[in-house]
């Protein structure tokens, strides 16, 4: 019976990885450690990718005044930003406004389901982060 032989020089195709706390669980901590973790703390380096259920909105909705920050932050989160659609590209422009980059409650909104456990959504995803992998030179 032959060996089958194993070639040196061949490496596995790199895989996306994707943010595996349950919504309705995720908060500040458990975004950077994603980060720090799969993105090298490069918060460029993660997509903001919007699930199939946010094609029409969130129903928890864009809580806060017309033009206000969490308006502001929420349509950059779904929409993306003019720097990218990344965690780095919303959190930076949001950061201008106030909003927080250790914790962002309107990307945690998106990931859990709505601002709080009373939200009806509660526990349901609207996007997701991903780390794509980086193409070697």
């Amino acid at each position: 019976m032959a060996k089958a032989l194993k070639n040196k020089n061949a490496t596995a195709t790199p895989k996306s990885v994707v943010m595996a706390t349950p919504a309705g669980q995720v908060n500040g901590a458990a975004i950077w450690a994603f980060i720090n973790t799969h993105a090298a703390g490069q918060a460029n380096n993660v997509q903001i990718v919007l699930l199939p259920n946010a094609a029409k909105g969130v129903p928890f909705g864009n809580n806060g005044k017309a033009g206000g920050v969490r308006q502001t932050v929420q349509g950059w989160v779904h929409n993306g930003h003019a720097n990218g659609h990344t965690v780095g590209a919303v959190l930076g422009a949001g950061t201008k406004l106030g909003h927080s980059r250790k914790n962002p409650v309107c990307l945690m909104a998106y990931l859990n389901g709505g601002y709080s456990p009373s939200s009806s959504t509660w526990g349901t995803a609207f996007a997701q982060l991903v780390v794509s992998p980086q193409p070697t030179k």
